[in-house]
């Protein structure tokens, strides 16, 4: 291996490998880091004659899907600022595919990066439980509206992050074969749990339950990781049970926003005063809450007028203050509908929701087919395995029945689209093996 070769591994394929601490020190870097290994891959692809990772399927669905957006933009063309986003957005689309082509290009897999998550894992871990027990954490950010943020600070996004980068973590624990060896195995169950109980403490409702829906899912699918996952959930309850109460504050308990708040929240307790001009499902209970209940109600009145393409992507912010559109108490009224088959549904229309719906029931049809594999032998197959996290991964960052984020905010959809290179690259290496 030549030094201009070695240069671009160390580069390319650990900034792969530690996207999300790219991610965790801001989009610029981030994205920075995404056109360079997309102009990259690009190049090599074409020079090397590798067009296998265009000329797929895969490519084509996500060429229409971004052709769904560029059309819907265009055709709701607000103003440059509200357009741009869309325009661009093929580069979130290739970075899927740039994955692919760097793991398979430098197979980088090695025990370093382990020791890379390890610490950090440790870093984010440490600083959030010493900004829950002293209300400050190591660089003087309060805890915000009962909520610890860790180093993300006024951003209430520390679950969401801790839960999108575990399952790439897994992986790597999967192809360095140290769960296997069970090496440090009680280390890890520790670290992971502790991982997991940072979600818990951060209130964010819709990454905890997304983070229990991905434990399940790949429970589900390996037999393999099962006694490890476990291990993980039993620590995960003890900590739960254990440490809040070692807490001398007025604070609400972590439980407390989780499920009473939840719970309230969906019943409109608290929220009578909205009842007069805002309808509940059935009579009796809202979607998720008041707020999310109107964001819905405020979408459809939008969509029945852009059903076929809809409104473009940032079409929601710009509408829902439209007299025609507008509700009583400008109530829904917000930068996106806050859940991504809605927002999906009211930006690309019918055409791009449809697409979506596709995806959705694809990625459940591969996590049977994955099953069925990893059920079917007894080899502890570490590409297949690792298969398995990548596609659960993807099913909970699609999962339709939960408040979401911005699906085109660009941090996010690099989020949702980073384990998909990984799924592309372990579904084609596998598939050579068998050929």
């Amino acid at each position: 291996m030549n030094s201009e070769t070695r240069l671009s591994k160390l580069f390319f394929g650990y900034g792969i490998a530690l996207f999300p601490i790219l991610l965790f020190l801001g989009p610029l870097v981030a994205e920075l880091f995404l056109i360079s290994i997309i102009f990259y891959s690009i190049f090599f692809i074409i020079k090397e004659n590798k067009f296998q990772f265009y000329k797929n399927r895969y490519f084509i669905f996500f060429g229409i899907f971004y052709l769904s957006i560029l059309f819907s933009t265009i055709l709701n063309f607000y103003n440059f600022d509200n357009s741009i986003g869309g325009i661009l957005y093929f580069r979130i689309l290739l970075f899927s595919f740039s994955i692919w082509f760097i793991l398979d290009k430098f197979l980088c897999f090695d025990k370093k990066i382990i020791f890379f998550y390890f610490l950090f894992f440790l870093l984010i871990i440490t600083d959030s439980l010493i900004q829950y027990y002293f209300g400050k954490n190591l660089l003087g950010y309060e805890i915000k509206n009962h909520r610890i943020s860790s180093f993300f600070g006024d951003e209430l996004i520390l679950g969401g992050f801790v839960l999108r980068t575990l399952p790439i973590f897994l992986i790597y624990l999967v192809m360095s074969e140290i769960l296997i060896l069970k090496k440090n195995n009680f280390l890890i169950v520790i670290l992971i749990s502790l991982s997991c109980f940072v979600v818990y403490l951060s209130g964010e409702r819709t990454s905890f339950g997304l983070l229990i829906l991905f434990f399940f899912s790949l429970f589900f699918i390996s037999k393999h990781l099962r006694k490890f996952i476990i291990y993980i959930m039993i620590a995960f309850v003890s900590f739960s049970l254990i440490l809040p109460n070692l807490r001398n504050s007025e604070e609400p308990n972590p439980a407390t926003r989780m499920f009473q708040k939840s719970y309230n929240q969906v019943l409109g307790i608290g929220e009578e005063r909205y009842e007069k001009h805002k309808k509940k499902l059935l009579s009796k209970v809202y979607i998720f809450s008041h707020d999310h209940h109107g964001h819905y109600v405020l979408s459809y009145r939008i969509f029945k007028d852009h059903m076929i393409f809809g409104t473009g992507v940032k079409g929601f912010r710009y509408l829902c203050r439209n007299k025609i559109y507008i509700l009583e108490n400008n109530d829904g009224c917000s930068t996106h509908p806050h859940n991504t088959y809605v927002q999906i549904l009211v930006s690309n229309g019918i055409v791009g929701f449809s697409l979506l719906i596709f995806a959705f029931f694809f990625i459940v049809k591969e996590i049977f087919i994955c099953r069925k594999k990893l059920n079917s032998s007894e080899e502890y197959n570490k590409f297949e395995i690792s298969k398995a996290v990548a596609i659960s991964a993807i099913f909970v960052n699609i999962w339709p029945l939960i408040p979401s984020g911005n699906f085109f905010n660009n941090w996010l959809s690099m989020f949702y689209f980073y384990p998909i290179g990984f799924y592309l690259y372990f579904k084609f290496k596998n598939e050579k093996k068998i050929n």
